[in-house]
């Protein structure tokens, strides 16, 4: 009996021993969030949407027929490929290195608008550049454009619109699988790495479908176009582009601002809600940010009459202040004319706006400065003074269920101040919903520089909050921002003072 307990106990504690080595094993290996990791407020961005918001400010080129025949859409008459007739190959070298002049980082090229005509050799259509006049024929858009950014270090998206004024096939399921698809898998397959795909919201209408008669073709563009799956078929040929209407929205205007107030958050089935698209939508379900479009002049396609409308540059700028400084990217057209280049006085202005955004949002006042902050997260790597480190990775955070903070950054002496950028973390989700930025000259007496709602990627901040112009600033050698209202505990990785 006295073995056979021995045998039983040495028995019994070999069957346990692997038990409690697994349990220790897999409770070193499991510790809830050593890191203190804020927990996510969604919806939150996936990686394309991230590298998206980093590219914050791009160019349109609109070109096609239209830009010699004087139309805007291009549904209003016959088809026509002879219209397209540049003397000479377009020169799209020019084309990029404007929109880069301007502190541009990427080009969506226009391959297809609602008239139909197909700024490259498609398989899909004879109506294209194959059956063009003049160097037509010898151009492919696309591939120009592409090769250009290449050679400059842009981004390069591309734009082909849904609808089709021209194909006899428009509002038929023939369209889809025999012409759309095919025209999305050229210009996905053909003309290397794509960071955007526009489409367009125009949703049929009037047009010379098959050149024979003019009819009213509209449709249901959820299940007509059957976004869901397109996003997952242009993602399976391009995984990092972002699509859309899906993965971003229009701002709900042509004049090149956001709301002031402007929630990445967005739900799809709101889209018809007044203002929603140009503020969002605070508890929207989806992550679907927004993106300013804008004409460096009156119009979309380059006319004659229409270069004496030319922004300036002090209006670009102060648009881009309303744009990607308010939580959005900025989309601007450069439209070329009939000789195949940006004309003048548009590239003048461009040049003029990237000189302003070199001289007014490049030296920053708070890099590297001492922060204090009176709320700090515990335990973890939260240190204020992550927020001038210049590493959009590290951030100040406060504690779970502390929605307001404050943080004062020393400049080290008094500047005169016009701009105050902040930027939120949010790779785990938008956050913040109300701020206040105040100065100082002796970290006593506070004046109040600003105030604002969201944050979002990115907010800048002028004087009173004031873009119009670029103004006399704020002496200043201490800055406080007050968050005073966010969903949960706020993520700050960054604040930089011009």
């Amino acid at each position: 009996m006295k073995l056979n307990f021995k045998c039983w106990t040495a028995l019994s504690f070999l069957m346990i021993m692997p038990v409690c080595i697994n349990a220790q094993n897999f409770t070193e290996q499991n510790l809830a969030n050593p890191d203190n990791t804020p927990a996510p407020v969604f919806p939150v961005p996936n990686e394309r949407q991230m590298s998206w918001f980093e590219t914050e400010f791009y160019g349109f080129s609109h070109y096609g027929p239209n830009t010699f025949v004087g139309s805007e859409w291009g549904n209003n008459r016959r088809p026509n490929a002879q219209e397209f007739a540049p003397q000479t190959v377009p020169n799209c070298e020019q084309w990029v290195s404007s929109m880069k002049s301007a502190g541009m980082k990427g080009m969506v090229v226009i391959c297809k608008h609602h008239d139909g005509f197909c700024l490259w050799p498609t398989k899909s259509t004879d109506f294209n550049v194959l059956n063009s006049a003049n160097a037509g024929p010898q151009t492919d858009i696309p591939q120009l454009v592409s090769e250009a950014c290449k050679k400059y270090g842009m981004k390069f998206g591309v734009y082909l619109s849904p609808w089709d004024a021209s194909n006899e096939h428009y509002a038929e399921p023939e369209y889809i699988t025999e012409v759309f698809m095919k025209q999305i898998t050229e210009l996905c397959t053909n003309y290397g790495e794509l960071f955007e795909i526009w489409f367009d919201g125009a949703n049929g209408g009037s047009g010379y479908y098959g050149g024979s008669s003019m009819t009213n073709r509209t449709i249901d563009k959820a299940t007509y176009y059957d976004w869901d799956n397109l996003l997952d078929s242009i993602h399976k040929m391009q995984p990092n582009c972002v699509v859309w209407g899906r993965e971003f929205r229009w701002c709900g205007n042509e004049d090149g601002y956001s709301g002031k107030t402007c929630w990445s958050n967005f739900d799809i089935s709101e889209v018809t809600v007044e203002g929603a698209n140009n503020s969002g939508i605070e508890d929207g379900l989806m992550f679907i940010p927004s993106e300013v479009d804008v004409r460096t002049t009156s119009k979309w396609f380059w006319t004659q009459d229409d270069e004496s409308n030319t922004k300036s540059a002090e209006r670009l700028f102060q648009i881009y202040l309303e744009s990607v400084g308010r939580n959005a990217t900025l989309i601007m057209n450069c439209a070329p004319n009939t000789s195949g280049v940006i004309p003048n006085r548009v590239v003048t202005s461009l040049e003029g706006l990237g000189q302003l955004l070199q001289t007014r949002l490049t030296n920053d006042f708070a890099l590297n400065k001492t922060v204090t902050a009176n709320i700090t997260r515990t335990p973890g790597s939260f240190a204020a003074s992550n927020i001038t480190d210049n590493n959009k990775n590290t951030y100040w955070a406060t504690n779970d269920g502390q929605t307001t903070g404050s943080f004062v950054i020393d400049l080290g002496e008094t500047k005169t101040i016009h701009y105050v950028m902040l930027q939120e973390y949010i790779r785990l989700g938008q956050r913040v919903k109300s701020f206040t930025i105040e100065t100082s000259t002796d970290n006593a007496t506070w004046t109040t520089f600003a105030t604002g709602t969201t944050i979002g990627y990115k907010r800048i901040m002028a004087k009173n909050d004031d873009t119009t112009s670029y103004g006399s600033g704020q002496s200043a050698r201490y800055v406080r921002v007050k968050i005073t209202d966010s969903k949960e505990c706020p993520l700050i990785h960054t604040v930089s003072v011009f």
